[in-house]
């Protein structure tokens, strides 16, 4: 198999993972006491948290079907369980220990699929067919986001679980919507090039 498919699950764990430590987000918690939330009055911390929790939710899930397509089982269960403790009043610790699991898939991965044959069965590609359904979802869930984080400044109100994990979001969505978007334009290149479905609601999205 062509190498460059290799990482077509790599993007998945960016989407979490590649974003800075809350705690190299810097001047950004000093907004806290001048500011306010000005994305609209229905955007609020807790909003931002309950929606990226639910993208994040859809692309772990995606991670789970590929795994079980690949025959990495224990992986797939062990990332299906931490999708489940993902909740919507995630902290910045949850959101990062989520992608640790991502990571971990992410490597098995792209290990798996950087083997010279990947066999899959027909049940096998309907099942890589569902984590492609999910990734797309993710993805819309991320662009809905978008326009909700964009100009949005914490006030008084954000301080607390929410508000932290908020800026968290805030800052790293931009970099996980790039990479989430090259995550799937890989994932559909790999699934033609083993003759897998492609769903519609995928390839609208590239």
């Amino acid at each position: 198999m062509n190498k460059k498919y290799a990482g077509v699950i790599v993007g998945i764990v960016v989407a979490l993972a590649s974003a800075p430590s809350y705690a190299q987000l810097g001047g950004l918690a000093n907004s806290f006491l001048g500011g306010k939330e000005s994305a609209g009055k229905s955007v609020t911390a807790e909003s931002i948290v309950e929606k990226y929790v639910a993208g994040s939710k859809d692309v772990m899930t995606a991670d789970v079907h590929f795994l079980n397509a690949l025959g990495l089982k224990e992986q797939a269960a062990k990332e299906e369980l931490a999708a489940k403790n993902l909740t919507e009043g995630a902290t910045v610790s949850g959101l990062e220990d989520a992608a640790a699991i991502q990571t971990e898939s992410s490597k098995l991965l792209a290990d798996k699929m950087n083997e010279k044959k990947v066999v899959m069965d027909e049940q096998s590609k309907k099942t890589y067919t569902k984590g492609l359904l999910y990734l797309a979802k993710g993805m819309l869930q991320y662009k809905g986001l978008a326009s909700d984080v964009k100009g949005y400044t914490p006030g008084v109100s954000s301080i607390g679980t929410a508000g932290n994990s908020a800026l968290y979001i805030t800052k790293s969505l931009p970099t996980s919507s790039k990479n989430l978007y090259e995550t799937l334009k890989k994932a559909v290149s790999f699934a033609r090039e083993n003759k897998i479905e492609v769903p519609k609601e995928a390839t609208s999205l590239l």
